[in-house]
């Protein structure tokens, strides 16, 4: 426990807690200079010179208790609020009454004797003149910066604005997963994607690339994105064996082909139709892709002796109330259960990754409200207290990675997104971000499929911390793999009669906490 605490403040993801820190201290130690010597003069100062030094490095020590006791440090400047600057007062006064506190039970030994007690009065109101100030300070300046350099209306290019906009809008501090033992394990591997032109196939694809893998099997359906992906790659990474191959993961022969041609040993499952209301419209298409789709690919996974399938789920599986929720749920059954069925599986481990949002992935919230301020507004939300996890693109692709190279098959790994977010607050931001003030939100109310508010694990799931601090495993029901197979075939079969109502009933006897308006 200890060595992880004192491993984390020594890490790169300390630094910047260390920098507010150290300038805060900076500041309480000038202005006890500077009230010194206004209070008795600077030739009076610069005479006891070493004396001062020394009171004011053990008034430090007082203050550092204020600073500890209300984590001064631990906002983000450029974010800074009135409970932050009430936060860096508190921790000024903590001190102040610390270092009296000494005072009256040291009264020579602590302080300097020259230092009286208007010099410590003094240095706590220009402490907190400056730290307040440089926190005003660089959240004024911030805000001109965005307005200046992102066109003031979102004129710049999304591309431009991702970061930018990413690393603003997520209240939390990004995740930085140590990529060093994931590329020792992922080295020289044969690895097959689909999905690869996706938001997270795309940027996994890289992740991949970069840990200097043997060969690449880059798949999906897309044709354009997948021409941009390959002429990226072959930029990027001309020293890559990939192949960029455009198909549709439910063509059964064109797939077994593939796999028995390239003979991945590890495959990551990212393809999926993923919009909830287009999907709610169109339960077959959920079927066939999603469920058939993840059966065909898990199927050949076991059969061309593939060593681990990683499958990319959602929190919308969690009590489904949308047909894309629940699909991806019988989806993370279907992989379970296969991963446990014994002489079913030839040793394939079959791993489940599952988050919320990402914030930047195509169709995203984010990229709606961009185009909705840029037009002017009205930027439109569904209803003021829906929240979502959310994480950002890099960070989901590399905790997947983490999880593949963690798992023993069987588990379903649940990423820790901090706490949720309120897309109300959410399109609040962005505006601020345009420089515009003349942008209302318009509430729309909840579309069908949606919930106020999605769980990263249901009740009934209790979880386990692995290695790596962010992320858990869900201890979800299992079950068998024969009667589930069967329950998949009848659905797939009834999928294609085209029958939505018979479709819904039947994904509801597969997952009975699926709770569709419909029933």
């Amino acid at each position: 426990m200890y060595q992880k605490v004192i491993s984390w403040y020594l890490s790169r993801e300390a630094l910047p807690y260390w920098y507010v820190l150290l300038t805060d201290c900076c500041i309480v130690f000038v202005s006890g200079i500077v009230a010194y010597a206004v209070n008795h003069g600077l030739s009076d100062c610069m005479l006891n010179w070493e004396r001062l030094l020394c009171t004011l490095f053990a008034c430090q020590f007082c203050f550092l208790i204020g600073f500890r006791v209300f984590h001064t440090y631990s906002g983000i400047i450029r974010k800074s609020s009135f409970p932050d600057l009430l936060r860096s007062v508190l921790a000024l006064l903590v001190g102040m009454a610390f270092i009296l506190l000494l005072w009256s039970f040291f009264p020579v030994g602590f302080r300097f004797s020259a230092f009286r007690f208007q010099d410590l009065f003094l240095q706590v109101l220009l402490s907190i003149v400056g730290m307040c100030g440089l926190r005003i300070t660089a959240q004024v300046f911030y805000g001109l910066y965005l307005k200046r350099h992102a066109g003031g209306v979102y004129g710049w290019s999304n591309d431009v604005l991702l970061n930018l906009e990413m690393k603003d809008l997520l209240p939390r501090d990004p995740i930085h997963t140590d990529m060093v033992p994931i590329k020792e394990k992922l080295c020289g591997k044969r690895i097959l994607v689909t999905g690869a032109a996706g938001s997270i196939g795309s940027k996994l694809s890289l992740e991949l690339a970069a840990c200097d893998v043997g060969e690449l099997v880059l798949i999906d359906q897309a044709e354009t994105s997948m021409h941009e992906m390959r002429m990226y790659m072959s930029r990027i990474y001309p020293g890559i064996k990939c192949h960029t191959i455009v198909t549709d993961i439910c063509h059964s022969h064109r797939m077994e082909h593939l796999f028995r041609t390239y003979r991945p040993e590890i495959v990551f499952h990212a393809a999926a139709y993923k919009h909830v209301p287009m999907l709610e419209d169109n339960p077959v298409e959920s079927i066939l892709n999603n469920v058939d789709g993840t059966r065909k690919l898990a199927l050949l996974a076991v059969k061309y002796d593939v060593d681990k399938f990683i499958m990319v789920s959602t929190d919308k599986a969690v009590n489904p109330t949308s047909v894309m929720g629940c699909s991806k749920r019988i989806c993370e059954i279907y992989c379970q259960s296969l991963s446990k069925s014994g002489k079913e599986n030839s040793g394939c481990k079959f791993i489940t990754t599952r988050f919320g949002n990402v914030l930047g992935s195509n169709g995203s919230v984010i990229s709606i409200f961009r185009e909705q301020i840029r037009r002017g507004g009205p930027v439109t939300v569904t209803h003021p207290d829906m929240v979502r996890y959310f994480m950002l693109i890099p960070e989901a692709c590399q905790l997947v990675l983490e999880a593949c190279v963690s798992g023993h098959g069987g588990e379903i790994f649940v990423f820790d997104m901090g706490n949720p977010v309120r897309i109300a607050d959410l399109a609040k931001r962005m505006i601020e971000l345009s420089g515009r003030r003349n942008i209302r939100i318009e509430y729309t109310g909840l579309r069908p499929g949606e919930k106020l508010h999605e769980d990263l694990l249901k009740k009934e799931e209790e979880s386990q911390t692995v290695s790596y601090c962010r992320i858990k495993v869900a201890k979800a029901q299992e079950y068998d793999f024969k009667v589930i197979s069967e329950q998949i075939d009848k659905l797939i079969e009834t999928a294609r009669t085209y029958d939505s109502e018979k479709i819904l009933l039947r994904m509801r006897q597969i997952v009975p906490e699926y709770n569709n308006n419909t029933f």
